[in-house]
């Protein structure tokens, strides 16, 4: 079964607001990958401190209120950290799922859907299982890892996901990493896709002899993406060269990152850059001498379920130095196209700096065999028809569990 003229309803917790936004870009753009193949699709996601629903590239995105304004941030900055930081956003995590069911509810019976993609299944698989059942819509859940994570460490959030399981008629990961948390719970069929690039690379720009070399880290300023064990490696990386450290992103963290960068003096060293628009990003990547993503396994039991920070700079011709966790064994070939170490190893970290800043024609050709393996494997031409084989056979299993039920009736 094809999918063209088919209507795709995309369950997410985060998607752009505008085109240069960065919070949920790759579920934009694999949207935007797949309307050529004339399927129609419309998004579900929260609203951003009282944001209205939207039309983005043409597709149509229905932000659902579940608080006030002032709270209205849950999903943007990393759930996970704000309920374990500040208890009351319990209460914004109940009303997110109680008012985005109604909702969803609504909506499905308004635009009639064929299809309903649910990214992070939990809490989003419950959210959607009403309208699923009342109108027959047949779901494929899409797992990133954090869901999975959280399975770890509360047990009702398991029960709820293998419940969840067997009504879905397509199941994809985002990595073998996610696919394995998956197999705890679940035996059937998983479909392995990855995410690829969401900004357009840039050649690298070469630094000029008396420049000093730039790292860079991008991502959420939270507990997963571990900046402080990079912050802590510089003193060491310093006292042999001299190095720049840009920092792209916000989050809850930002301002314990920042008094820890005064406590070891790097206030003229390390550069916070915010949110920054695609072009400047990509002006970033190719700018640096190497990406770095420091990650680790939070106190939650969260970590990275893929890494797509890292597709990009490798996109750029750039070297990546990652820690050895969750799905970014995935992405990194270690003495290859990056460096992988352990996590929350300060030391670890500056040696593998030290030795890509001391060796620059490694770096290049690490950065050359990125290049060349991630447009081979993350190349959108080979994930898009991924996609749409799995919504075929969604839909195809939907439709002959209807007829199915229409005979036995």
């Amino acid at each position: 079964m094809s999918i063209e003229g088919k209507h795709i309803l995309v369950v997410t917790s985060v998607y752009p607001i505008t085109t240069d936004g960065n919070h949920g870009a790759f579920v934009r753009e694999a949207i935007l990958r797949l309307q050529e193949t004339g399927a129609k699709f419309t998004v579900f996601a929260p609203a951003y401190e009282g944001s209205t629903s939207h039309v983005l590239d043409g597709v149509k995105v229905y932000r659902f209120r579940y608080c006030p304004k002032r709270f209205e941030n849950l999903a943007r900055d990393g759930a996970p950290t704000k309920l374990q930081r500040q208890p009351l956003y319990l209460l914004a995590a109940v009303l997110y799922i109680l008012l985005g069911t109604l909702q969803l509810l609504w909506l499905c019976c308004k635009e009639k859907p064929n299809l309903l993609q649910i990214h992070w299944p939990f809490p989003h698989g419950l959210m959607a299982l009403p309208a699923s059942i009342l109108f027959g819509i047949p779901m494929v859940f899409s797992f990133h890892g954090a869901e999975l994570m959280l399975a770890n460490k509360f047990g009702f959030v398991t029960h709820i996901l293998r419940w969840l399981l067997p009504i879905a008629k397509g199941v994809t990961a985002n990595s073998s990493f996610t696919n394995g948390l998956i197999r705890k719970i679940y035996d059937g069929p998983v479909t392995v896709i990855p995410y690829g690039m969401t900004i357009k690379p840039k050649p690298p720009k070469k630094r000029s002899p008396e420049e000093v070399p730039k790292l860079l880290f991008v991502g959420r300023l939270d507990e997963r993406k571990g900046l402080r064990y990079l912050l802590a490696s510089l003193p060491l990386v310093l006292a042999k060269y001299p190095v720049r450290l840009r920092i792209v992103g916000k989050g809850i963290l930002e301002d314990e990152i920042k008094l820890q960068c005064q406590a070891l003096n790097l206030n003229g060293i390390v550069d916070f850059l915010g949110f920054v628009t695609k072009e400047e990003l990509a002006d970033e990547y190719a700018g640096c001498d190497m990406f770095v993503l420091p990650a680790i396994v939070d106190s939650k039991g969260d970590t990275e379920g893929l890494g797509i920070v890292m597709i990009e700079a490798l996109a750029h011709q750039k070297p990546v130095i990652a820690s050895a966790v969750g799905g970014i064994v995935d992405v990194i070939h270690s003495g290859t196209t990056g460096l992988l170490v352990p996590e929350k190893d300060p030391k670890a970290l500056a040696q593998a700096i030290l030795s890509l800043l001391s060796n620059p024609i490694k770096a290049q050709k690490m950065g050359q065999e990125g290049l060349a393996d991630i447009q081979v494997r993350f190349n959108w031409f080979r994930i898009t028809p991924m996609w749409q084989k799995v919504f075929a056979n969604a839909l195809a299993n939907g439709v002959m569990e209807k007829d199915a039920q229409t005979i036995t009736s």
